[in-house]
């Protein structure tokens, strides 16, 4: 229908809708209203013909007079009754022309012949020339009367010609029968009628039938009486007889004229009634929950074909429940899931009840979607109610998801204390080495140039040593930082130069900074040697051609397990490589795992950007595939400010050294680095006291009043440095503290008892380095 049609029949609504004296639809959609009915609406106009012939033309029409005509409703509005059913008796449309123009309502019953049905209609003016008409489709009903009449002739017949075998069935039958007379009185009752009413034969007989008759039935069934006295019969006519006990009967009569009496049957259907009553109330009151529930309710015959669904069907899966009605149980179910729900519908017939199952279906758009179902056989029919579990399913996802990252992250953190366990022991016999490597060079007199070569060589093997434990203790998170407003997108932009030199000319650089990026937090120096990690991993995974996106940004809201909420500087690296597996991708974070070949790479350079990211309180992320590439991202938290000034470590003062030697103790559990430690000392021209536990140092200190300087390890049994310092403070409040560890995180508040810190492993200068800033921060 084109839209100037629907227009001029929505006007035509409206005016059906004024000729009611209800207004327009503005406010109450009575359209939608009416097609919730369950009986035939039709609003018509009467027209006359050039002839003056009468007839009338549909103005509207609700959806269930399509159900109950079995004719399209589309593009009705304006047609005329004689076109739409061209064979419609003339007397119909005759008779509904009277009702608007004598304004006089009917009721009428009879068949449509063009329609194979007969209807029970009510026709009511409406305005003059126009008129309503409600009707239901009694076909059946029709019939089945018919089906009464024929028995009752037939009961007549038998009546007449088989008095003896009527005689026996009067006694015995188990409904009412009587004769009665055109006075009003019945002649002859049947035993039955004396035990369903409780009065006696005499009672019955003697009272007007007319009085034991319920007062609002009283009207309906003198006219069947007065039909009846006129020789015609009444079939199914029902009304109220009074009990003895006071209350009353429900009758169901058939009535046959013969010979100026009056033979009828009547059957309790007191109990009918009520059951009709009590489950037209329960279906009400399922309609109303139903309308209620946003979950699917359905009810299936036992050969799985939908009668009835609930609304909620259009709003979860867009399908109108009339388009579900008549369609099998298994149509709108995934193929995958088929078998499945044609094993549970077996179990249902054999069992009579399934619990939570869940199955995918189709909605009208074609997607699919998880539902839970249950379902129970009841009166012969299939009751069942699914619910959407696409937000139960999601909510599961990211549980199992935060689960993995989870346990992926306690895994690193597990990992994390192995590594910064052995990287210490490793930093102590490095220091060891160094140390003496130190003095072996000074007791050497005019080495030779084999020698000295033989020593470099040494010394250069214990700096690539020192250089491997940095990545371990930054995988472990225990580097030694010192993170700082940095301007991430400008420092990616200096290194565009050192970037290019080592990836070659085979790859391609794409940059993409953006400009309002915030400063992050972190280290400058550690975090350009992970950007560098990564830019080399990329080149070697793209075998030294490709492309290599560079980007930096600002991400306001982060929704990661491992992440504070907050907004984040983003630094990542994506590279167009063959992409990593689940297996690999799984693994590619933990130390010392390399794909690359032997010599080739230690397998600590992704796990020393994890440490760094964790440890500056952000995040690392991976994220491959195979034939996808990589993308690394790294998260950095926004600095708190922009200013970049920032107090000096602590041990990195260059103050000259005092003039004098020093009375130095020196403190350390172990042996080997005690002693290299002591070794450098003298070289440098101190005295020095030894000590190799805290308590030992402490006895130390007391004997000697004159110690200028304690030296001390921080990672001790028994007692740590920093709690050596803390009780140093109790003998000697004066006396400056130097705290030798390779970790970079000291216990909270120590800063405040120490006087400087020497990072392990060191060298001869270093040590006198911060000899001379610990004893000129005091002095």
């Amino acid at each position: 229908m084109n839209s100037d049609q629907t227009e001029r029949d929505r006007m035509r609504t409206i005016d059906f809708l004024q000729g009611l004296g209800v207004g327009g639809s503005d406010r109450v959609d009575w359209p939608a209203v009416f097609d919730r009915l369950h009986e035939g609406l039709v609003i018509a106009e009467v027209v006359h013909d050039a002839r003056g012939r009468v007839n009338w033309r549909y103005l509207h029409v609700n959806e269930a007079w399509s159900r109950l005509t079995g004719l399209s409703a589309e593009g009705i509005a304006g047609r005329l009754v004689t076109d739409v059913i061209p064979g419609v008796e003339q007397h119909w449309v005759e008779d509904f022309a009277a009702v608007a123009l004598e304004q006089e309502p009917r009721n009428l019953v009879g068949p449509v012949s063009e329609l194979g049905r007969i209807y029970d209609i009510r026709a009511f003016p409406i305005s003059k020339d126009r008129f309503g008409l409600l009707f239901l489709d009694v076909t059946e009903r029709e019939e089945n009367e018919t089906k009464l009449r024929e028995r009752a002739e037939v009961l007549e017949a038998r009546i007449r010609d088989e008095f003896g075998a009527r005689a026996r069935v009067w006694d015995v039958s188990p409904d009412i029968q009587v004769v009665a007379n055109h006075a009003g009185y019945f002649e002859q009752v049947n035993p039955a009628a004396t035990v369903i009413l409780g009065h006696s034969k005499e009672v019955l007989l003697a009272t007007p039938f007319m009085e034991l008759i319920h007062p609002e039935d009283r009207v309906g069934t003198l006219a069947a009486f007065e039909n009846v006295k006129q020789d015609q019969p009444v079939l199914r006519f029902e009304n109220r007889y009074r009990h003895a006990d006071g209350s009353y009967r429900w009758l169901s009569w058939v009535t046959v004229p013969h010979e100026g009496r009056i033979y009828a049957t009547a059957r309790d259907v007191t109990q009918e009634r009520a059951h009709a009553e009590e489950l037209e109330l329960r279906r009400a009151e399922r309609s109303n929950l139903w309308s209620a529930s946003r979950d699917l309710h359905l009810i299936c015959s036992l050969d799985g074909i939908y009668q009835e669904v609930s609304d909620a069907w259009q709003s979860q899966l867009g399908f109108a429940p009339e388009e579900l009605v008549g369609m099998r149980f298994d149509a709108l179910i995934h193929e995958d899931d088929l078998d499945f729900a044609q094993r549970l519908f077996a179990e249902l017939l054999e069992t009579g009840s399934v619990g939570h199952v869940e199955l995918r279906m189709r909605d009208r758009a074609g997607e699919f979607h998880w539902l839970g179902w249950s379902a129970v056989i009841s009166g012969g029919v299939i009751f069942a109610t699914g619910r959407d579990l696409g937000e139960k399913r999601r909510q599961e996802e990211q549980l199992r998801l935060a689960e993995e990252a989870l346990a992926q992250s306690r895994k690193l953190e597990t990992l994390g204390q192995l590594t910064g366990g052995v990287a210490h022991d490793f930093n102590n016999l490095l220091a060891a080495i160094q140390t003496n490597l130190s003095l072996l060079r000074r007791q050497i007199e005019a080495p030779d140039d084999r020698t000295l070569t033989l020593l470099d060589r040494a010394q250069a093997s214990a700096d690539r040593g020192a250089k491997l434990v940095q990545h371990m203790l930054a995988f472990a998170r225990r580097q030694d930082l010192t993170p700082r407003p940095v301007n991430a997108c400008a420092l990616l932009d200096d290194m565009e130069p050192l970037l290019r030199s080592s990836i070659g000319p085979g790859v391609r650089i794409r940059r993409q900074f953006d400009e309002d990026t915030p400063l992050a937090l972190v280290d400058a120096n550690q975090l350009e040697m992970a950007v560098l990690n990564l830019v080399v991993n990329a080149r070697d995974a793209m075998e030294g051609r490709g492309t290599l996106d560079l980007s930096c940004r600002l991400v306001e809201r982060v929704d990661e397990p491992d992440l504070s909420p907050g907004s984040y500087v983003v630094i990542e690296v994506r590279d167009d490589g063959p992409g990593m597996d689940a297996a690999v991708l799984a693994q590619a974070t933990e130390p010392f795992f390399t794909t690359k070949g032997v010599g080739k790479g230690t397998g600590l350079g992704l796990s020393m950007v994890h440490g760094l990211a964790r440890q500056s309180g952000g995040a690392f992320r991976l994220d491959s595939a195979p034939g996808r590439g990589t993308t690394a991202r790294i998260f950095l938290p926004v600095a708190a400010t922009a200013d970049t000034d920032a107090p000096e470590r602590l041990g990195t003062s260059r103050a000259a050294g005092p003039e004098r030697p020093l009375k130095i103790l020196v403190v350390d559990d172990d042996f080997l680095v005690l002693m290299g430690t002591v070794g450098m000392l003298e070289a440098l021209g101190h005295e020095v006291l030894e000590a190799a536990h805290g308590e030992a140092a402490l006895d130390q200190l007391r004997a000697h009043s004159d110690i200028d300087l304690l030296i001390t390890d921080q990672a001790m049994p028994g007692m740590t440095g920093a709690q050596l310092a803390e009780a140093s403070r109790a003998l000697r409040p004066e006396l400056p503290v130097l705290l030798c560890t390779g970790y970079g995180e000291l216990p909270p508040g120590s800063e405040s008892v120490i006087a400087g810190r020497l990072g392990k492993p060191f060298t001869e200068a270093q040590l006198g380095e911060a000899i001379s800033g610990a004893v000129g921060t005091t002095g």
